[in-house]
């Protein structure tokens, strides 16, 4: 129930915020110092994007951990196949893992459409999905773990937070040139 209550408290929170900038807005058009004005009302702004951003990821964005062995292939969404062509691991003298590289191709509905080579912390992105190496292994037999994410609220976050930063700094100037 509390999750219903606070889903309740942050759209309650986000009306909010919409009239709190609509009121301040009206408001400061007459004002003489307007970028001291309007400067919460465009971080509000960005809030509301944050949040819109948060609301889709949770509600139409995933992440899955894929284990996929060499010459598998996986679905993974609807039409979507992701299979694993080769891993390569090199070590050092201990034996440990240094770096290590997976070559992948990427279908759709059915028909090959990329193939690329995913290394840790360099992820790949087709369309909307994003793959991120978590680890690799070539015992008894060569498999990665890779993570597959969707996340549709990423860029109307990536705008709030530019908004948040603009009014953040125009509130800043706003007070100190007053």
């Amino acid at each position: 129930w509390w999750m219903y209550a606070m889903i309740l408290m942050l759209a309650l929170l986000a009306v909010s915020t919409i009239f709190c900038t609509i009121d301040g807005t009206i408001k400061g058009l007459n004002s003489r110092n307007l970028i001291l004005k309007l400067s919460p009302q465009v971080m509000h702004l960005g809030v509301l994007f944050i949040m819109l951003g948060h609301l889709l990821t949770a509600s139409i964005g995933f992440k899955t951990d894929m284990r996929i062995k060499e010459g598998e292939k996986k679905v993974v969404a609807g039409e979507i196949e992701l299979y694993l062509e080769d891993v390569k691991v090199q070590t050092d003298k201990q034996g440990y893992y240094t770096d290590w590289e997976a070559k992948l191709w990427w279908f759709e509905n059915g028909e090959k459409v990329k193939e690329e080579v995913l290394r840790p912390v360099h992820p790949l992105y087709f369309g909307q999905f994003g793959l991120y190496f978590k680890s690799v292994s070539i015992e008894p037999e060569p498999s990665a773990l890779i993570r597959v994410c969707r996340d549709p609220g990423a860029l109307w976050a990536l705008i709030g937070g530019v908004f948040l930063s603009i009014g953040g700094l125009g509130f800043v100037y706003g007070r100190f040139s007053a």
